[in-house]
């Protein structure tokens, strides 16, 4: 599995919310991913605890969130860079994307990321690249 590319924090202060439709989990700022729904053999005050992304083919981190109880329950896989877009940004329109300003497909901070349209997200990787060759 390929590791998790490193990045620089340079905050201090990181915001954390609930994730829409999903009660149990929180996410922060910086695209960090904390449940409490683990079982409460292993957890039984409830204490937030991290939770560790994979990395899709793609290159994009995902989480399975757990809903549900008992029998009904599953897990629903969701990009960590959609989940931070939605809580920190707002709603993620019809016909529109989340670009990483800089490129890094593991760095979910908010201010890296921006809702565009597929063209506008295309020609922005198409100058990455090109800027990358130089």
């Amino acid at each position: 599995m390929p590791k998790l590319k490193t990045m620089i924090q340079t905050k201090t202060e990181v915001a954390m919310a609930p994730i829409k439709d999903f009660e149990d989990y929180h996410i922060c700022d910086d695209g960090t991913l904390y449940s409490t729904k683990i079982s409460p053999r292993y957890n039984p005050e409830g204490n937030l605890r991290l939770v560790k992304p994979r990395i899709h083919p793609s290159g994009y981190l995902y989480y399975g969130l757990f809903v549900g109880e008992g029998d009904s329950k599953q897990r629903l896989w969701r990009r960590g860079h959609r989940l931070v877009y939605e809580t920190f940004g707002g709603k993620i329109n019809n016909g529109f994307e989340i670009d990483h300003i800089d490129g890094n497909k593991h760095n979910n901070d908010i201010t890296n990321l921006r809702a565009v349209t597929r063209s506008d997200n295309m020609k922005a990787m198409h100058e990455r690249k090109r800027n990358k060759t130089k």
